[in-house]
């Protein structure tokens, strides 16, 4: 269960998500920090394709035609990218494996491969980008970047006066807009998705969400176009919970403040009602519906295991490591 310093924590996003922008200290004064919304976006992807295109007037290649070069002198070859591909396929796959399992042990097994192998990935990434630097989508990139920096800082609350004019800005050292640049993210870095889900599950949070009837975007007194992405993501995961909460009213307590371990719960109380609508029998020795979990894994995922046996426990009955035919059905 969360502590008290984090309630305070998750309280104070909640109130930074709902007004809209947070409050910092940058420079020894107060830095009001804008939540961007979709017209927000608009305007930095509109400012990448302007940089683009004069970086492309200007003669530097595109990522496409510095991957051929690259490819033809050996540096990242077609099959480099195959392998990349082939990564997030895996990735993918295990996932998908994920999301149908309710033993904790299985999950944790595949939790392990999906990070060992999301590292694998990220170390190609991290290669492929290092050979891809001075080309039209690297140079607007990280003006684009800058640009969105730029573009959330303020002096003050109304949002109105930014705290560097574009002339300003662009004169900034490199060292001075690194330094701006770890003070936006560390800033940016509070609203995660994991805390955003964390607040979706808030007592405070919920006690006002309950109260919405229709009008979502209503909710932050915005209109929906106007609504920040920090504000559509809370809603959308209030929206969930509200709903899992309303369909299962036998949550274990341990777990009301986990949204994770929330939506594994309900994923496995789906299964489990389908496994049992489709299911036209057991055997002998139980239900084998969920391989490979224990009366604890059963209980954890809050499926009532009967009269179900671990799988050790039965081939230790029949003096044999379990085949196939065990759980053959006739």
């Amino acid at each position: 269960m969360p502590g008290e310093k984090e309630d305070a924590e998750l309280l104070l996003i909640f109130v930074d998500i709902a007004r809209g922008y947070s409050i910092d200290e940058y420079g020894g004064k107060k830095a009001y920090i804008k939540h961007f919304n979709l017209g927000d976006q608009v305007s930095i992807s509109e400012h990448y394709q302007e940089v683009f295109k004069r970086a492309e007037k200007q003669g530097l290649p595109s990522e496409e035609g510095r991957l051929e070069v690259l490819d033809k002198e050996g540096f990242w070859t077609k099959g480099d990218e195959f392998k990349i591909e082939g990564a997030e396929k895996i990735i993918e796959e295990y996932l998908i494996q994920r999301s149908k399992t309710i033993v904790k042990s299985q999950k944790a097994t595949i939790n392990k491969k999906i990070e060992e192998e999301g590292l694998k990935l990220m170390e190609m990434r991290k290669k492929k980008t290092s050979l891809l630097h001075d080309t039209c989508e690297s140079y607007a990139e990280n003006k684009s970047s800058a640009f969105t920096v730029w573009g959330s800082l303020y002096s003050n609350k109304e949002l109105k006066d930014k705290i560097y004019t574009k002339e300003q800005f662009d004169e900034l050292s490199r060292a001075e807009l690194s330094d701006l640049v770890r003070f936006f993210n560390k800033a940016s870095s509070r609203f995660a998705l994991e805390n955003t889900k964390k607040v979706s599950v808030l007592p405070t949070f919920t006690s006002y969400f309950n109260l919405i009837e229709g009008n979502m975007a209503g909710f932050f007194s915005r209109e929906l176009l106007d609504l920040t992405f920090y504000q559509t993501s809370l809603l959308s995961y209030g929206r969930v919970f509200k709903s899992i909460f309303e369909n299962y009213s036998d949550i274990p307590k341990g777990i009301l403040r986990d949204p994770d371990a929330i939506l594994d719960y309900a994923e496995s109380q789906r299964e489990n009602q389908g496994a049992s609508r489709s299911s036209k029998s057991n055997d002998e020795h139980g239900a084998y519906s969920r391989m490979g979990a224990s009366n604890q894994d059963m209980k954890d995922a809050g499926v009532s295991s009967g009269e179900a046996k671990d799988l050790h426990a039965i081939a230790k009955e029949k003096g044999r490591e379990l085949s196939w035919e065990d759980f053959a059905t006739g």
